[in-house]
């Protein structure tokens, strides 16, 4: 995406969320009283709790407490409060001027965008930050760094060892938070990314490049690995194969538990990649109403190429219903799991991760961490993101039934506390109309 078009689209985003910004009443102090707060570190439920917020901050949570004098009282009986859910694999180049506020709407008050036009990113991640334009935190990794076709988007070209350093040199200048590589970084171009990186004191997290071995990448000195590599390459490199051997490959978890190499397995993009749009697709015609043009031709065009290789199909439909059992047995040895949804729709894909998770084995408390807690650790921020406790960041989420019961109640969100501005049933129920009038333009 151009320049031109990046601040287009923006422009856009801000006009989209400004009559919902309009219907947020702030009060200098917020109380949510008698309501459950979900600890998520340990999974108990702290009844008749008190949490208080002050500006964007957590300054009390106190059980049986009383409200603050003056402070606007929100009653939380009979409901339940979480931190507010990351995804931690997100692309919104092409779609944020819809869903930017679709991901507030679904209680996603974080994500990790893995991969867009530098300048567009910073734009954006500085326009959510500032509080300009209704979002979510936005850590940004900027265009990935390989040698892929011109025409692939997305990409900053690195072709030798070189124009990586280069390439991470110029992304520190302009302030990324980490460095995305993939398939196609080269093997020389790999290595000097991520000697420069720990020079510049970045984070490099992607796929494990095709001509880099699993094991190579871990030792390098990535610090998280999306997809499953995709093709499944992290659990094949430990089963010897193509069948998954969960006793061959516990010893590897246990591993990339010690090492601290995050996963982010994207379960619901592996199996819909082939079949979104399509009678097979568990994904729903509501949702999909949220998807904008350019999305919609992306996978259209996905089709195109799927349905003269069925036998694909059949593959990427295996590799998904495997990566939903070893995601389980990763997090059961460790590993840090992170929820995250890569071209799914803004928000609603977070709550179908976390489904998917629990199909394959996860509990879902398991699951709830992968986009609470976990994000907080990963990104170094156990102190001010991922928990309901006092000092941290006042980004929440307030349910109307227990998620620890059952994961899909993630999606009964009752109202969203974004960087301490709440946002009760009907200013969500207003930033979704508004999403899907925006997804038509």
């Amino acid at each position: 995406m151009r320049n031109r078009e990046a601040l287009t689209w923006l422009a856009v985003s801000a006009l989209v969320c400004s009559a919902a910004v309009a219907v947020i009443t702030q009060a200098p102090t917020l109380a949510i009283t008698g309501v459950n707060v979900v600890d998520v570190v340990n999974g108990r439920i702290v009844p008749n709790s008190t949490v208080v917020v002050t500006s964007d901050t957590i300054t009390a949570v106190t059980q049986d407490g009383a409200a603050p004098a003056g402070a606007r009282r929100i009653d939380g009986r009979d409901k339940f409060l979480i931190p507010g859910l990351w995804d931690m694999h997100a692309h919104i180049e092409g779609n944020e001027n819809s869903w930017l506020p679709l991901y507030i709407a679904n209680g996603v008050t974080g994500i990790r965008d893995m991969g867009a036009d530098l300048d567009f990113i910073l734009d954006v991640r500085e326009a959510t930050a500032s509080r300009r334009t209704l979002g979510p935190r936005i850590i940004a990794a900027g265009p990935i760094l390989d040698d892929a076709p011109a025409d692939w988007p997305l990409r900053m070209r690195v072709r030798n060892a070189d124009e990586a350093r280069a390439a991470v040199r110029l992304l520190k200048r302009r302030g990324v938070d980490l460095i995305k590589v993939h398939n196609y970084t080269p093997r020389d171009a790999f290595f000097a990314i991520v000697d420069e990186a720990r020079q510049q004191h970045l984070p490099v997290a992607g796929h494990v490049p095709l001509k880099v071995t699993i094991q190579e990448g871990i030792d390098a000195g990535m610090v998280s690995i999306e997809h499953l590599s995709e093709d499944g390459r992290v659990w094949k490199a430990c089963s010897g194969g193509a069948q998954y051997r969960p006793d061959a490959c516990r010893p590897f978890f246990e591993m990339l538990a010690r090492r601290r190499v995050w996963q982010t397995p994207t379960l619901g993009a592996l199996s819909e990649l082939a079949v979104i749009g399509t009678p097979a697709s568990s994904i729903s015609g509501d949702q999909l109403a949220y998807a904008n043009k350019r999305f919609l031709e992306m996978h259209a065009g996905n089709q195109s190429f799927f349905v003269t290789r069925p036998e694909i199909v059949g593959i990427l439909k295996n590799l998904a219903q495997i990566g939903k059992v070893v995601t389980r047995d990763m997090a059961a040895a460790g590993v840090g799991i992170l929820a995250g949804c890569d071209a799914m729709i803004a928000g609603f894909c977070v709550h179908d991760e976390l489904a998917l998770m629990v199909a394959g084995g996860m509990t879902p408390l398991a699951a709830l961490q992968t986009a609470t807690v976990n994000p907080a650790r990963y990104l170094g921020r156990e102190m001010t993101l991922g928990t309901v406790a006092a000092g941290r960041s006042a980004d929440l989420v307030l349910l109307d039934a227990n998620p620890l019961e059952d994961i899909a109640n993630v999606r009964r969100i009752r109202a969203v506390i974004t960087a301490g501005r709440f946002l009760d049933r009907s200013a969500l129920d207003q930033l979704l109309t508004q999403a899907r009038a925006a997804a038509q333009q």
